[in-house]
């Protein structure tokens, strides 16, 4: 992985601010990176990575082989809709560059709002390649969560490269 991309990624585990304890999944988790930083800063807690990929679940845990043997990180190669999270509660929830969820019918706000904690929080990071990204992504998150009871609570936007990448955190309403 190259240090743009792990920038991009250490950006949004920022914006999530995992902690000691925490149970956090992360959606699409590509080759693990981002896995990696989570589950360092929960420590004893739990992540859960889910991929559509099974190649790129197995690079998860492999980069992960510690966790994953500690059983503090687990690996699911399905897509986030066919999980099997019953039962389960987040703290956190992430996603990187995963269009799903501002594309409709964006069902995956459906199973976040199952699995999320109270006070539970969801962080979108993407990359603004145009600059009407700024804008139109958060917009089209704001209305496909907003039907699943979310609201947006902060933005954030780094200059990483070769695009900038923004975060945007939500909550459920009330």
């Amino acid at each position: 992985m190259s240090a743009r991309a792990s920038d991009r990624l250490a950006f949004v585990a920022g914006v999530v601010a995992a902690a000691p304890g925490e149970r956090v999944l992360e959606v699409g988790c590509g080759a693990g990176v981002l896995v990696t930083e989570l589950a360092a800063a929960v420590g004893d807690g739990t992540v859960v990575a889910v991929d559509r990929s099974a190649r790129m679940a197995a690079a998860t845990t492999r980069r992960n082989r510690a966790a994953v043997d500690a059983g503090r990180v687990r690996v699911h190669a399905v897509p986030l809709l066919d999980a099997d999270l019953a039962g389960e509660r987040f703290d956190a929830a992430v996603a990187v560059d995963v269009r799903a969820f501002w594309t409709p019918p964006a069902p995956e706000w459906d199973v976040l709002a199952r699995v999320l904690a109270p006070g539970g929080r969801m962080v979108l990071g993407f990359s603004v390649m145009r600059p009407e990204d700024r804008e139109r992504v958060p917009a089209a998150v704001a209305e496909a969560a907003g039907a699943r009871g979310f609201a947006v609570t902060a933005t954030a936007e780094a200059p990483t490269v070769p695009f900038p990448t923004a975060a945007i955190e939500l909550r459920r309403r009330g």
